[in-house]
């Protein structure tokens, strides 16, 4: 039976992983009342946070392929949100840029994001936000580290799979 503490530090683990599952609908909801789809939300995002961007990068941080990113783009720049212009450091590439309307229409939705966790959080004692939000740094962390560890991670995810189908006797 797991210590009261380590009890404690799993159901916090569930939480979190319950706020990821709602973090991503509620993602798919946002996309869809701007318009847009999933990956044209995010794509506004990675422009917004990284600034221009070449499509082949934008394919790579969505992890999509280059065709798609094609069909993408297009979508958004019918739509108004980002345009193409030639990259000033590779004549034979463009950088996608966003709009003032893009700009515009990510940012809104981050702020709406923040304003609704900030009203979430609001009737907690400033104390315990302040050390939730540590660990919400510590988390963010730990996660950006296994992820920029593939092999490892695939090697971990491999084991814990295997390990499903065994015979726990």
């Amino acid at each position: 039976m797991p210590a009261r503490g380590e009890a404690a530090v799993r159901t916090l683990a569930e939480r979190v992983r319950e706020l990821v599952v709602a973090t991503d609908e509620y993602r798919r909801m946002m996309a869809q009342a701007a318009g847009v789809g999933l990956h044209e939300a995010a794509t506004l995002g990675e422009l917004l946070h990284r600034g221009p961007l070449p499509p082949s990068a934008i394919a790579r941080r969505l992890g999509i392929a280059s065709a798609s990113v094609t069909s993408l783009l297009d979508r958004l720049t019918v739509a108004g949100f980002v345009e193409r212009q030639p990259n000033p450091v590779d004549r034979r590439s463009v950088l996608v840029v966003l709009t003032p309307g893009g700009r515009a229409t990510i940012r809104a939705m981050f702020d709406l994001f923040t304003d609704d966790i900030e009203q979430a959080v609001r009737t907690a004692e400033p104390r315990y936000v302040t050390e939730f939000a540590r660990a919400l740094s510590r988390m963010v962390r730990a996660l950006q580290a296994r992820a920029a560890d593939r092999a490892t991670l695939e090697e971990e995810l491999g084991r814990r799979t295997r390990s499903v189908g065994e015979d726990p006797r």
